[in-house]
């Protein structure tokens, strides 16, 4: 069917993708509601920020609960023709509710799996996936009768953007760490969080990710992405660049394992950013993420190969018999992060100078003066970020550097 349709979003993420995916589906001349639990969370400092004027519609209901959702979007005046959910913690609830509407989408049983991190783990490796050393653990006591090899990654079963991911140098560090994780039962969405942790094997080796896009068993790679994290003991991505280009056929070893683990769990529908980390003896699944990636990520896809996955992901719901796109080759993209020191924002300078800087095509601040900012141990600890192209990724990620460096960001612990 051509012409405008009506899209419903259910919630999004606050790193890009979401915010692209209502942009897009604005483009494309189509209407947009907004299914929120607070809209005040994407209109604070801090973050990125949802340009209303992009939505038709905002409402507001109890999105953690899908029942809720189906209400909602059936007690909508205009008949809605996709529920599309990008961000991480709404995953389930979108795909639930689009089963219940009749609308596409993936299987909820799927996203399931893939959200909850000890079945993406116990299905992959079942099927042969190469995985960590990897234990459930439910209780602090259980870590110190584990078989695995320290140091161990330990992290929460169901959360996103890097929340309690730590490495513990052994048993009772990681008991440690389970013990508080255990404390936090919610997310920050509201959701209640699966009462376990996961405590895996360090993979010492570079961070990649697979940017797919799936429809049943057919499953487009568009780009593996190298990713740039900051000092250990935490997990928190200060930068990335597309394509990877690992070479010694290690892009096709990568997307080979994302293929085989998305077909593990079962997720058949929509866009998965695949996690995995580069052994001595080739890549190992991290987690399987069953939405487009943040960070702005899909903008360097975009960039790179010419594809545009929140678009495409959009038009994919509304049209699940077109033919998914394969990528082109353009040039390299990357992206560098502002990292944020904790205090209260008096300044902000360097970010018209940055953005005359060669190759850059993007300075985006989260903060202004006043902007009161925690430095959390996870990707929501940012100032804001700057993209820049360039014809390989590395000099495209000394572009990027370089901009972000001449942007300065001034605090005080006031």
């Amino acid at each position: 069917m051509s012409g405008p349709r009506h899209v419903v979003f259910l919630e999004s993420n606050l790193t890009g993708s979401g915010y692209e995916a209502i942009a897009a589906a604005r483009r494309a001349g189509h209407r947009v509601t907004f299914l929120t639990r607070e809209l005040p969370t994407y209109l604070a400092p801090g973050h990125e920020r949802l340009d209303l004027s992009l939505v038709d519609e905002v409402v507001t209901c109890e999105t953690n609960d899908p029942d809720v959702v189906v209400a909602a979007v059936r007690a909508l005046a205009a008949p809605a023709d996709a529920v599309v959910a990008v961000g991480e913690w709404h995953m389930i609830s979108g795909a639930v509710a689009s089963r219940a509407l009749g609308l596409p989408g993936p299987d909820p049983d799927g996203v399931r799996a893939a959200r909850d991190k000890s079945a993406t783990r116990r299905l992959c490796a079942a099927a042969g996936v190469p995985v960590p050393g990897f234990a459930r653990v439910e209780t602090p006591e259980e870590v110190h009768g584990l078989a695995l090899a320290w140091p161990c990654v330990v992290k929460p079963l169901d959360d996103g953007g890097s929340n309690g991911v730590r490495l513990c140098r052994d048993a009772d560090e990681a008991a440690d760490h389970v013990r508080l994780l255990l404390k936090d039962t919610h997310n920050e969405r509201g959701q209640r969080k699966i009462p376990a942790a996961l405590v895996e094997e360090y993979v010492d080796g570079p961070e990649v990710s697979v940017e797919v896009l799936v429809r049943g068993d057919e499953v487009s790679v568009l780009a593996v992405t190298a990713k740039e994290l900051g000092e250990l003991p935490y997990f928190c991505e200060t930068g990335h660049h597309v394509p990877a280009a690992l070479g010694s056929g290690l892009d096709e070893r990568c997307a080979d394992v994302a293929v085989r683990a998305l077909r593990a769990v079962g997720f058949d529908f929509g866009a998965a950013h695949v996690e995995l980390r580069l052994a001595a003896d080739g890549p190992r699944l991290i987690e399987i993420n069953c939405r487009p990636a943040g960070d702005r990520i899909t903008r360097l896809v975009a960039l790179s190969t010419g594809v545009d996955i929140p678009a495409e992901l959009v038009a994919l719901h509304l049209d699940p018999a077109r033919p998914l796109p394969a990528p082109g080759s353009r040039q390299a993209a990357a992206i560098a992060f502002l990292p944020a020191a904790e205090g209260t924002v008096t300044a902000v300078s360097g970010a018209d100078a940055a953005a005359r800087l060669p190759g850059v095509v993007d300075v985006g601040l989260y903060v202004e003066p006043g902007t009161r900012v925690a430095a959390l141990p996870n990707n929501t600890a940012r100032h804001g970020h700057v993209v820049a192209v360039a014809p390989s990724g590395a000099q495209a990620l000394r572009r990027a550097r370089a901009a972000a460096d001449a942007i300065t960001v001034t605090t005080s612990a006031v």
